[in-house]
């Protein structure tokens, strides 16, 4: 029985706290975070908070809902409902009247499409505030929530008026590489100059080198008004080349700063023109390389966020920034993937970000009085997608010369979010707890496999010829549209510009599910796991009008290909979740999430018996943190309090004395169902 509050958390049937003081819950979403490469590393001694939380509190794997994505899940976490309720079924949402095509993917972090109560909405109705940081659940739906930043995709930022960016005056080998697999990625972030001899400056500081310019632009991602520096090379001991200054105009006197190489300047208050709106905007810059000779420069500015307005209520903004400094994100992580800055740069930043957060939400729970904190933090995620495959065997490109590389990027991120939770875990007292959770594992990729040429080769995806030769698909005129794990008959009475007419829908189903069973690559190994009708889907917490007409999970190693048209698998690399089942795992890697509740009352050194128990789920997380608090759920919370974390709660296997039984009669061998037989 959950105990019941009227308004704050002091609740006198609470066998968990005293009932005297209100208590805190703070979550740590990690996203991507895996059990087991924390536990590898645990064990290895690499993170020491991770270890605190170990022995100090509770953990297990937690089942991920299907498919093992982002959207999916971290809505999971703020309601303690499977997919089928809240309706975020996908990487957004299919509704009835629209194309087939159209899928709201950039809603899907919004609660313009969750249909069910989020954990603090549940705890404002129960008088309860909370803080909301890069989480799910915006536009704001409660006055008792604050809201700092709002999670709108991965790598892409909602408030941000500027990208972090890398000026340089050569292309880096590394980074050769990468221009050519994401040359788009890499023009948004990175931008050559080119320096000349400095004309018409005044106050020149000396230099016994020919002072060298160039004009740093710094441009807002939508477009508009930005703002220009000047840069100028110093040569200041007759050595070469050792510093850059940094002005708005060609003026000595007037410079912002002069750095060295490694040297950060100060932040910059600058003014942009976007969308006809005018937004303050912060700006810093770290000279990251420059050599003797002039030829080798390279200069990273962080992300440009605005001082009003990416906080609810909008004041908050200015004054978070007057007390903790600009507010970032994890803008760098791009530059640092696409060989433009170097490790150092990225932990510096990160160290930054780290410590603005742990500082703001220690701020913010006070300042409001507030009950729960939940935020999220996406850069484990990022790069495993990139690493994991070349750390772990199994990966389809696994290259044992890479390897070591690999899983010492792969530590590096692990070692940063563990700072990121140290933050937190000194947080805790007789009063608070913490739970860090994650919406799903990473798994490394093997394969891929076009799940639309067996499709279209049974006539059920219409694909054409291009003018240049290439395939593409029309899905307008295709009889179901693939998206993700999820296919959508195109009904003439359920989408606009339907080609299916209703008396063929379950014929057409039983062509895709029966496609879908029989995918067999080359090698010999099944393509999918298992293929559901929606009627069958409750079987994995699918249900409702947005979930597909047929749902799907690839096999374990295989990952989607929906644009690619191969007859046969394809050997690829990386690494990911969504299309892989949640139960996947390697010697190294998980798909499962992870849990961690740490706190009073909460057992110690306790790890969940799988085996006995069964992992936790990420349903559970919602109502456990209720009870915590003492409040009720959210209204359509679906999951069960981890009593188990808890102190007092004995779940060994009980164990009996096997006592005789005698039979009327002994059973017949079984043939078949047992009830056969009566």
């Amino acid at each position: 029985m959950i105990p019941r509050c009227e308004a704050i958390n002091r609740c006198g049937d609470d066998p968990y706290g005293d009932v005297t003081v209100s208590k805190r819950v703070f979550i740590l979403g990690l996203d991507a975070l895996s059990p087991k490469i924390v536990e590898r590393l645990v064990e290895e001694g690499s993170l020491p908070n991770f270890q605190k939380l170990m022995e100090r509190g509770a953990f297990s794997k937690a089942l991920p809902a299907i498919p093992a994505q982002t959207p999916e899940n971290w809505t999971t976490v703020a309601t303690g409902a499977w997919p089928g309720t809240h309706g975020i079924t996908m990487w957004g949402r299919h509704d009835h009247g629209e194309l087939v095509t159209e899928r709201k993917a950039d809603e899907a972090m919004s609660s313009n499409l969750c249909k069910a109560e989020y954990l603090w909405e549940a705890a404002g109705r129960q008088g309860l505030r909370s803080i909301v940081f890069y989480f799910v659940g915006y536009p704001p739906t409660t006055d008792k929530a604050v809201y700092v930043d709002w999670f709108w995709r991965p790598g892409d930022y909602y408030f941000e008026i500027c990208r972090a960016a890398c000026y340089l005056s050569y292309i880096p080998e590394r980074v050769k590489d990468s221009i050519r697999k994401r040359r788009q990625a890499f023009r948004s972030t990175a931008f050559l100059v080119e320096f000349e001899e400095a004309v018409d400056w005044v106050n020149v500081p000396e230099s016994r080198s020919t002072p060298l310019e160039a004009e740093i632009r710094v441009e807002p991602k939508m477009g508009g008004r930005g703002v220009t520096y000047y840069a100028l090379l110093l040569d200041t001991e007759g050595e070469g080349y050792d510093s850059c200054l940094l002005a708005r105009e060609k003026d000595g006197r007037k410079a912002l700063c002069t750095l060295r190489p490694g040297e950060w300047s100060e932040w910059y208050r600058e003014e942009f023109e976007v969308g006809g709106e005018v937004k303050v905007g912060t700006v810093r810059f770290k000279l990251v390389e420059l050599s003797r000779d002039g030829s080798r420069f390279r200069l990273y500015r962080s992300q440009v966020y605005p001082i009003h307005g990416f906080t609810h209520p909008p004041e908050l903004s200015e004054e978070l920034v007057e007390r903790f400094g600009p507010y970032i994100n994890e803008g760098v992580s791009r530059l640092f993937f696409l060989g433009l800055v170097d490790e150092k740069t990225l932990i510096e930043e990160f160290d930054y970000q780290i410590r603005w957060i742990s500082r703001a939400a220690e701020y913010l729970m006070d300042k409001y009085e507030a009950s729960i904190f939940i935020m999220h933090w996406h850069f484990i995620d990022t790069l495993q997608h990139r690493v994991l495959g070349l750390a772990d065997p199994e990966g389809g490109m696994y290259d044992p010369s890479r390897s070591r590389e690999a899983m010492r990027l792969l530590k590096l991120g692990y070692r940063i979010a563990d700072r990121l939770v140290g933050g937190f875990l000194k947080l805790v007292d007789s009063r608070t707890y913490l739970i860090v959770v994650s919406d799903h594992g990473n798994v490394p990729n093997r394969k891929r496999y076009s799940i639309v040429r067996a499709l279209a080769e049974r006539g059920l995806v219409r694909v054409e010829r291009g003018p240049d030769g290439r395939e593409r698909v029309d899905w307008t005129r295709s009889k179901v549209f693939v998206d993700l794990t999820n296919v959508y008959v195109n009904l003439k009475s359920r989408y606009a510009g339907g080609v299916v007419e209703d008396s063929e829908y379950e014929e057409v189903r039983r062509r895709v599910i029966d496609a879908l069973r029989s995918c067999k690559d080359q090698d010999g190994e099944y393509v999918v796991l298992l293929a559901l009708r929606r009627e069958d889907a409750p079987l994995v917490g699918l249900w409702g009008p947005h979930v597909g007409d047929v749902v799907f999970v690839y096999s374990q190693g295989f990952t989607w290909g929906v644009e690619g048209f191969e007859r046969e698998s394809v050997k690829v690399g990386g690494a990911n979740h969504g299309p892989q089942p949640p139960t996947a795992e390697t010697d190294l890697a998980s798909n499962y999430a992870a849990l961690f509740i740490v706190g009073p009352r909460v057992k110690k050194g306790y790890r969940r018996p799988i085996d006995f128990l069964g992992p936790a789920q990420l349903v559970d997380v919602a109502p456990t943190a209720c009870y915590l608090l003492g409040i009720d759920p959210p209204r359509h919370s679906q999951g069960r309090i981890l009593y188990d974390f808890l102190e007092g709660w004995d779940v060994s296997e009980m164990v009996r004395e096997r006592k005789p039984l005698k039979f009327p009669k002994a059973l017949a061998p079984i043939k078949g169902d047992v009830t056969d037989l009566v």
